[in-house]
């Protein structure tokens, strides 16, 4: 049964009935912050926290089939609710198989918290498989957390275990929101809590919520000054605004200014497509007005942007020029601003609470007059036909999604060409509708992160898009779809070929060609259904039948091979 994310409100603090196990007081925790749902693959000493969280009976365990799986619907979890989603496995897998997601979810400032165990089996310091406690002979499985996590703790008490858990859920949300990762020796897990003795836990509520940063009140006098001054503003809205909600600031601040807004590809969705002052991508692979806007510009307000290669397509002078252009850019993270480009105006808080303080110093400078836009859009293009019996090209399918989806729908997105076409041609009707990998774009990320967005969203729309090669190696949260009775949708971009790398190496396309694979029954042997797609005046009612399956509906698309991915990118 589909479960919403309509959590409890987190509570003061429940009292376990008498003494606690440090699993228990984990599941306790968590319970108290108001989680109704979490995900994960038990195994080793991490069983008993789910094993608590069972007799509990607070909360509903997604168990996925792979601990790949966990932290990517963990991540999309924390995306959609602003809080930790949270993943649970055994530590060595977490930290391998796991490692994927959580990475993602660093650099995407996702909030995490994971919760695994070292499997030592009560003999930490002899040979044990599947141990991570560092120790000779074992795996350094600390060590592994600490290179990609924002927040790591290694319990070896009951009482750190409880506190580690409380003090993750904290340091996931404090600042630029990232993962958190407890790790705990299973005595840890299996011994009794020593509640008479210093240092003393907590109730739970103290622990939670996320303190906002606002930037330093000069600083933003200054900025608005500086945009107020400039004739021809732009703003680069990137995936900031998505950690921060700020969808409603970031519209009002275009309008006032009369600035078009691009938006990075972890931006895309911060802004409705159907805004006249939206202009879709920008950079390697963005629409040509976005990176005509850009170069016109003499003002450019950056939005919780890295500036990464794709976005200024590798500096191009007119994209982003701090020698004819003034630039503000706002970020919680200190260090990003003049990370890649020397600005003028650096405004460290959170998105959303900086663009209400520069609404404010902008109600002084413009004493309520909202400006017209500056900027002429081209007219757009209507889309070229196939003939009858042509083999649907990225470019049309991401069309035919454009012509059938409801404007509520939500997209979850792979790598790949799957991803760079739907990007640059789906029209966002609705503001972050979009999730997509962008810290390391991993192939895979699409299909277990539209299962989570089905059962956090389950009264919406959820499509995943992805290449054949990406879905190949997640297609088992198919079945966990199946097992959790929600129906999300799956695209695959079917050209039995890893694409872009056969299209980059034409030449030589040596290790890039796929085996022909029938997605359809393997979606059907997992208990879902779908329809393979050959021709493309099939793909609408594909799309059809999707939208209307009480399952989950796997739509295999036989792709044009000959597709090439630089009809979209910047010459």
């Amino acid at each position: 049964m589909a479960k919403t994310t309509t959590a409890a409100e987190p509570q003061s603090g429940s009292t376990p009935a008498g003494p606690e196990t440090g699993a228990a007081g984990v599941a306790r925790v968590i319970a108290d912050a108001g989680y109704d749902m979490m995900f994960g693959l038990p195994g080793g000493a991490s069983g008993f926290i789910s094993t608590e969280i069972g007799k509990q009976g607070r909360m509903h365990f997604v168990l996925v089939r792979h601990e790949q799986s966990a932290p990517i619907m963990a991540d999309v979890y924390g995306r959609l609710t602003g809080r930790p989603g949270i993943a649970l496995g055994q530590g060595l897998f977490m930290a391998s198989n796991g490692a994927m997601g959580i990475i993602e979810a660093r650099l995407s400032s996702s909030p995490m918290l994971v919760l695994c165990d070292t499997t030592d089996g009560g003999f930490g310091l002899h040979p044990f498989i599947q141990s991570g406690t560092g120790n000779y002979g074992s795996i350094d499985v600390p060590g592994m957390f600490r290179s990609f996590t924002k927040y790591f703790a290694y319990a070896t008490t009951p009482k750190e275990a409880v506190q580690a858990t409380q003090l993750g859920l904290r340091h996931a949300m404090l600042g630029r929101p990232g993962p958190s990762v407890v790790l705990a020796r299973n005595a840890a897990l299996a011994g009794i809590v020593d509640d008479h003795s210093a240092p003393f836990l907590h109730p739970t509520a103290s622990y939670l919520g996320r303190p906002v940063t606002c930037a330093e009140p000069g600083e933003v006098a200054a900025a608005a000054s500086a945009v107020v001054a400039a004739r021809r503003p732009v703003i680069l809205a990137g995936n900031g605004v998505h950690v921060a909600r700020a969808y409603d600031e970031l519209q009002l601040l275009a309008h006032r200014l009369g600035a078009p807004v691009a938006m990075s590809p972890k931006g895309r969705s911060a802004m409705s497509d159907e805004d006249e002052l939206c202009l879709g991508l920008i950079g390697t692979m963005g629409q040509p007005d976005a990176n005509r806007a850009f170069a016109e510009a003499d003002a450019v307000v950056i939005i919780g942007s890295r500036l990464d290669d794709d976005v200024t397509h590798r500096h191009a002078k007119d994209i982003i020029d701090p020698e004819r252009q003034v630039l503000i850019q706002i970020d919680i993270e200190e260090r990003r601003t003049g990370w890649v480009f020397p600005v003028e105006h650096a405004l460290v808080g959170d998105a959303a609470a900086t663009l209400r303080q520069l609404h404010a110093a902008l109600e002084d400078e413009l004493a309520g007059e909202q400006r017209e836009p500056w900027f002429v859009p081209s007219p757009s293009s209507e889309a070229a036909p196939l003939a009858d019996g042509a083999l649907p090209t990225p470019r049309w399918i991401v069309d035919v999604l454009n012509e059938t989806l409801p404007a509520d729908t939500m997209i979850t997105l792979d790598a790949g060409k799957n991803k760079h076409f739907t990007i640059h041609g789906y029209r966002a009707r609705t503001t972050g509708c979009i999730l997509m990998p962008g810290g390391t774009a991993p192939m895979g990320w699409a299909t277990p992160a539209v299962v989570a967005a089905k059962l956090v969203h389950p009264s919406r729309p959820c499509v995943a898009v992805a290449g054949d090669g990406g879905f190949s190696m997640t297609t088992h949260a198919v079945a966990t779809a199946v097992q959790e009775g929600v129906a999300p949708v799956f695209l695959v971009m079917n050209d039995s070929a890893l694409m872009w790398y056969r299209e980059d190496n034409g030449d030589f396309p040596y290790s890039a060609e796929l085996s022909q694979v029938d997605f359809v029954s393997i979606a059907r042997g997992w208990g879902a259904d779908g329809i393979r797609v050959e021709d493309a005046s099939g793909v609408a009612k594909a799309v059809g039948l999707a939208l209307e399956s009480k399952k989950p509906f796997v739509i295999d698309v036989v792709t044009d091979r000959e597709a090439s991915i630089y009809e979209i990118l910047k010459p």
